[in-house]
């Protein structure tokens, strides 16, 4: 282990680093800003209890902490959009195709999948206190086993700088949630429709055992999903899952 001059831990393997990040603020050891970063993840996390697989020292592995003491409990998915629209950003940089965010927190460039984004909070009674988001980007990757995965590599034919990438992804991050606590949310729920996934196109939905189809309206400030068939849904975080 040792640290970067960007208050980035390196760790040369770790279970999740979101566990490590979480630990720390357990401890009362975190400070806000900081980021865990690994070379390799034994048991990297993913939504739903889903595992997050990566080639080690090929990519981004980071959780940043933040501390969130004094912002809304009911925006918390302001947190996410920060992540996904700050991942978007740098990917675009690097990419000719279009980049996406995919609710409720994924990035997708084309119809490819580069990068996730896993939050864990620590909420108590009403007080949402710390928050841990967790990022896995995809920079010089080459295969993936599902197929559908990419990385800057695989979309540029160029390696990229991978701990250059980090500390401006968590500059950024770090910057826009400052900039939360100092001046309020302004445009980032507009900024996050106006890139979302597959938006006023239909898809499939899968609820449960059911899968269905309809159009992709929006997303609302607390993560709601917006679409459209016969009458229009709100569906809630992990209620339906997007097939595409």
């Amino acid at each position: 282990m040792h640290i970067s001059d960007d208050k980035i831990t390196i760790l040369e393997s770790v279970d999740s680093t979101n566990t490590y990040a979480m630990d720390w603020i357990k401890s009362g050891s975190a400070a806000h800003g900081e980021g865990v970063f690994a070379i390799e993840q034994t048991s990297g996390k993913g939504r739903g209890g889903k595992k997050w697989i990566t080639e080690p020292g090929a990519n981004v592995q980071i959780s940043i902490i933040t501390q969130t003491a004094g912002l809304p409990l009911a925006d918390r998915f302001c947190l996410s959009m920060a992540a996904a629209l700050c991942v978007r950003e740098i990917v675009q940089g690097f990419c000719k195709d279009d980049v996406f965010v995919k609710w409720p927190n994924d990035v997708i460039v084309g119809n490819r999948k580069i990068a996730g984004i896993l939050i864990e909070n620590i909420i108590r009674g009403h007080s949402w206190e710390w928050s841990v988001t967790g990022i896995g980007l995809n920079v010089n990757q080459k295969t993936f086993p599902e197929g559908r995965g990419t990385s800057l590599l695989k979309e540029t034919s160029v390696e990229q700088d991978v701990p250059e990438i980090t500390r401006k992804l968590r500059h950024m991050f770090v910057g826009w949630v400052d900039r939360w606590k100092e001046t309020g949310m302004t445009d980032w729920i507009e900024d996050y429709n106006s890139h979302l996934f597959k938006k006023g196109q239909p898809v499939k939905l899968k609820k449960d055992n059911r899968v269905f189809e309809s159009v992709i309206q929006g997303v609302t400030r607390e993560g709601k999903l917006i679409t459209r068939d016969f009458m229009q849904h709100e569906w809630d975080l992990d209620e339906v899952v997007i097939q595409y």
